[in-house]
Parts: structure tokens; sequence; C-alpha cells
């Protein structure tokens, strides 16, 4: 007689996102028939809140979810669509004001973005120092009296600021922070030797200064692919400890690797039968 597995409570949720590649939060739909890429008002530690579906009403587990499950406020409404807008218009210039009054002030402190709410009922002003503390008292002051709405600092680290920025890494693409990776997962130099990468900071760090986000993308392929090799030569499948003869070996170079350089010649196997012919696979 099978035993029946208990059941694992579901609570109906829908996912939003407050930026491109913010953190997916979650909130009751209170029954509301919203698709994604619409907006919503949603009620947050900092007030009301203008955010995008980015997920449709679906059941989870109730595990998954974070503290109290609050409500939609409403789906925002064409007057709060065109406040949006409007105020994302003038935040280059707040932020522009908020440099300057940085510099005048002498401050340890640079600015990084200015962020408007929907309805314009706070800017928010985010910098990034290596000091801890830093008294800002009169710069909150001058600010607040200047775009007569309430302020706030928060004070943000290097991998955080290169994904409000954003930019284009050393791939040539857009930063994947800035674009798709919503949880920045925690990125080791163990890494970048499994790969068989240079340890040079310059060649295996971002723009932020930290190791690179993409390191982890492929790593559990080059481990699976040494521990196999490891495995079949008899050996202890340590995998990554570098004790065995397979762990410093390129296993994916070969694979992976693609002439770009001009009137690059590959080298050919002699012991492949495709290459016995004489035949350069650049003359036909």
């Amino acid at each position: 007689m099978a035993i029946a597995e208990p059941s694992v409570a579901q609570v109906r949720v829908i996912g939003v996102r407050f930026r491109r590649a913010g953190r997916l939060y979650y909130y009751d739909p209170a029954g509301s028939d919203m698709s994604v890429g619409d907006y919503v008002i949603v009620m947050t530690s900092r007030g009301l809140m203008a955010a995008r579906v980015v997920m449709a009403a679906t059941e989870v587990n109730a595990a998954d979810v974070r503290g109290e499950l609050k409500p939609i406020e409403r789906t925002a409404s064409d007057i709060d669509l065109t406040s949006m807008t409007n105020y994302i218009d003038k935040e280059t210039e707040a932020e522009q004001a908020f440099a300057t009054a940085i510099t005048s002030r002498g401050l340890p402190m640079q600015p990084v973005k200015a962020e408007y709410s929907f309805d314009g009922a706070t800017l928010t002003l985010y910098f990034s120092s290596k000091e801890a503390r830093i008294d800002t008292a009169d710069l909150v002051t001058e600010l607040a009296t200047k775009y007569k709405t309430r302020v706030e600092l928060r004070q943000i680290g290097p991998r955080e600021r290169a994904a409000m920025r954003t930019g284009l890494g050393r791939c040539g693409r857009e930063f994947c922070c800035a674009t798709f990776l919503s949880e920045l997962d925690t990125v080791s130099l163990r890494m970048a030797r499994d790969q068989n990468l240079p340890l040079n900071p310059d060649k295996i760090s971002g723009a932020c200064g930290r190791l690179l986000c993409c390191l982890q993308y492929e790593h559990d392929g080059y481990v699976e692919a040494k521990l196999e090799a490891e495995q079949s030569a008899d050996g202890d499948g340590c995998a990554t400890s570098g004790k065995c003869g397979t762990c410093g070996v390129h296993e994916l170079k070969d694979i992976l690797g693609q002439p770009v350089a001009p009137e690059y010649e590959p080298e050919q196997d002699t012991n492949d039968p495709e290459n016995l012919t004489g035949i350069s696979p650049h003359s036909q």
C-alpha cells in the first residue's frame, strides 16, 4: 500500500519587479486580473511604489513566500503612468544636483543614481563610498528643500552600483547584473582555478572590481568534465582539489575554442581519418 505524500501548502501570488533586473517580489493578486508587462501600485517599506508584473498569478509553495504577503493596491492608471514618466525624466537633473552638492561639501562619496517614486513623493539618491559612516544631514536638507519632496540616501556596494549604472562588459554585451541577474550569487576564486583561467585580477574582474559573475555559468561543466576524466583514469575523483593529473587539463578548450584570427590555421590531428587526404578545410 502506497503511502500518500503530505500535501504542500500552496498560495496564489503575482510576481513583480521594481527594476529591469531587480529582485522578484511576491504580492497577493487579490482577485485582480493582470498580465505580464502591466504596472501595478504596491505598498513597500518605503511607501507606495509602482512595479511591473513579470509573473502572472500562479500557485507557489507557501514556504517560498518571505514575510507577510501584501495585496496589490491597484492597477496603475494612465495618470499614474504619465506621472511616472514625467518623474523619470527629472531623475537626470536630480543626479547632477546630487553630484554638485557632494563636490561642494567635499564628501567621500560617489553619486550613483537618483530614483523618484511614481508620484514624486520620495526621491531616493544612491551613492557608494568606502566610508561606513558619513554625515549627510545638511546634504539631505538642502536637496529636500530644493525639490520639495522627501529625500532618502542609500549607500550601496560596488556590484549594486554596476547593476544600476550598467555598461558593456569585456564580452561586448551589457552587464549581466543590469539585464537578467536578479540575484547576485557568490563567486569565488576557486571557480577561476577550476576553469584554468589566469588568476590576474585584471582578467577575471568585472567593472565593479569584483570577480566576474559569469565565472559561475560554466563552472559546473568544467567540474563534471574533470571529475569524469579523473574517474575514467581510476582516480579518486577529486575533480577540483588539484591532486590528480586531469584537474589541470583544460578539458573544454578543444570543444569551445574557435579560430578567429585572420589566416588562422588550426592544428590538425594526423590520426584523424578526415585529415589524411591532405585537403585543407579552407581550400573548398
